[in-house]
């Protein structure tokens, strides 16, 4: 039996989440807003009857020092026959302070190993207060995203919650690596820890010293830095990456970046960098360093190039790779009986600051369009969301054979990844931080080049989505004439989201807006025709010549 709930606006309010299981049953059955369950995406303010005892509740709240608030909802709507759990975010940001909100997965495997994996869908986060889209709670179906957790940010501080624990830590300069970050700039309170162990400090002849230091922020980020003091007669002190045990014994090869070496006595820079650093120093008096002390610096082999990193390297060409950094298989392209592109990983001697990647396709022969090509997407914001995919300039192949090396700096932020179109499929893959083995997907040809934005589709023509079409928010006339707005990732598009406009309405006119780089709406598509969004500014309008109406965006 279907339940009626509070109304809900831009958000479930408190009496929405408390709705009592014996409120009156909805006059006529909601339908669902996707021809097939689970209905992903679709906006809770719109669902009108809930199932006995599936009203909106409360899972956990966070507070930020701001005031900015994030709750998390869990819901049974009446239209899910299956009775399917759903989940959404609330957010509200405190005053002017800005920032985001978003859904996520999280996943425990045993061991105290907990995978948390942000949702990558257009209704899954927003920059605005309000809600999110909705989503499964949890499903054990294969290739079926679900959000069992929220997390919130305002730029200062980041709040997450799930079923079990609600969490504000301090974001402190830096998320995930740090690249470049001055600890003396860290307030004390964004720390978990910081260490200064005996055994990291070491002290030349002539007074000079240097500490290796190692600290967590509270956020989770690690970095280490070293802190020196230097005699009047001068000297330097530096940072060294551990590179691995090999036929020398244990490899360390200086820390490149500017920050990470000083003159004068003060702290370095801090670095999120793994494996191990150590902190050396250099006078008049001699050398020395915090660990492994009768190890030297190992100067890399001659690199093929003047100038780090080098391009258009071939790896057969390597002759030695950096202890732990010999080639491995990170990701496979594999298309069922169809095209193949391995993408692998290495460090060569010449260069122990760059990981370096190539590809090694197996393309079918005798069929237009087969390619396969090396990618790099960046994965940068509150939210971990990866943007589209860039092809590697040089890195296309046409026909069956390797790719040249094509280096990351660790530090970058960018991921690599993949794609191989072998005429009739294609097949993506990327490495992500959180991945624990291979993995990839795969879709068919589409109106247009695999990776690329289509312009012009019609959703009546897609026969296959990647997750089901549905119906993200309405909007009505005062005459009771409604808009829709929908979305999804067809079958055939790599990354991309597309959302459309439509009505059953007659005498109206109905089209797709979205925020133009100036802030202002335009018209990006006319009725029924779709196009690649990132679904947080997009909205669906319609007219019958006196008023208009758009359905509310997400920011």
């Amino acid at each position: 039996m279907a339940v009626s709930a509070s109304a809900l606006m831009t958000a479930p309010t408190a009496s929405a989440a408390g709705a009592s299981p014996s409120a009156k049953a909805a006059p006529a059955a909601q339908a669902a807003p996707c021809p097939e369950l689970p209905c992903q995406g679709s906006d809770p303010a719109s669902v009108t009857a809930w199932q006995t005892g599936g009203a909106p509740k409360l899972v956990k709240e966070a507070v930020l020092a701001s005031g900015t608030r994030l709750r998390l909802y869990t819901g049974k709507p009446a239209w899910d026959t299956v009775g399917s759990v759903y989940s959404w975010a609330e957010v509200a940001f405190a005053g002017s302070s800005q920032g985001r909100g978003w859904l996520r997965t999280e996943e425990n495997l045993g061991d105290g190993i907990n995978i948390q994996t942000t949702l990558e869908h257009p209704r899954s986060y927003r920059d605005t207060s309000g809600t999110t889209g909705m989503f499964l709670y949890d499903t054990i179906r294969y290739g079926v995203v679900y959000a069992n957790g929220a997390c919130v940010t305002d730029g200062k501080e980041t709040g997450c919650v799930n079923a079990l624990v609600s969490t504000v830590v301090p974001n402190g300069p830096c998320a995930g690596w740090c690249s470049d970050a001055d600890p003396s700039t860290i307030a004390a309170s964004d720390w978990s820890y910081v260490d200064r162990s005996d055994l990291d400090r070491v002290t030349l002849p002539s007074g000079a010293s240097v500490q290796k230091v190692d600290g967590r922020l509270k956020q989770g980020s690690y970095l280490g830095w070293a802190e020196g003091q230097l005699t009047a007669s001068g000297g330097r002190f530096w940072m060294e990456a551990w590179q691995g045990a090999g036929r020398w014994g244990e490899v360390y090869t200086e820390f490149t970046p500017a920050g990470a070496s000083r003159t004068t006595s003060g702290s370095t820079r801090a670095y999120s960098w793994l494996p191990e650093l150590r902190a050396c120093v250099r006078d008049s008096s001699g050398t020395a360093c915090t660990r492994d002390p009768d190890v030297t610096t190992t100067t890399p082999a001659q690199a093929p190039c003047t100038q780090l990193p080098c391009a258009g390297v071939d790896s057969s060409t390597v002759t030695e790779w950096m202890p732990n950094y010999e080639p491995r298989l990170v990701e496979d392209a594999n298309i069922y009986q169809g095209g193949r592109l391995k993408i692998w990983e290495g460090r060569p001697a010449w260069d122990p600051h760059h990981m370096y990647y190539w590809g090694e396709a197996e393309l079918p022969t005798g069929r237009e369009g087969v390619f396969a090509t090396l990618m790099t997407h960046t994965t940068p914001g509150t939210d971990v969301r990866a943007q589209r995919p860039v092809p590697v300039s040089g890195s296309r192949l046409t026909a069956t054979g390797r790719t040249k090396m094509f280096a990351l700096d660790p530090l970058s932020g960018k991921e690599i990844a993949g794609l191989v179109v072998d005429g009739k499929n294609w097949s993506f893959a990327t490495q992500q931080g959180n991945n624990m083995d291979l993995s990839d997907k795969e879709g068919p040809m589409g109106p247009c080049a695999p990776g690329e934005v289509c312009e012009g589709v019609a959703p009546a023509t897609v026969t296959q989505w990647a997750s089901v079409a549905t119906d993200w928010s309405t909007a009505k006339l005062p005459g009771g004439q409604q808009v829709t707005l929908s979305g999804s990732r067809p079958s055939w598009s790599v990354s991309d989201y597309y959302a459309w406009a439509h009505t059953t309405a007659t005498g109206t006119t109905v089209w797709l807006e979205d925020k133009a780089p100036g802030g202002t709406y335009t018209k990006v598509a006319a009725e029924k025709v779709m196009k690649a969004t990132s679904g947080q500014s997009v909205r669906a309008c319609i007219s019958d010549g006196t008023a208009t109406a758009c359905t509310t965006p997400l920011r």
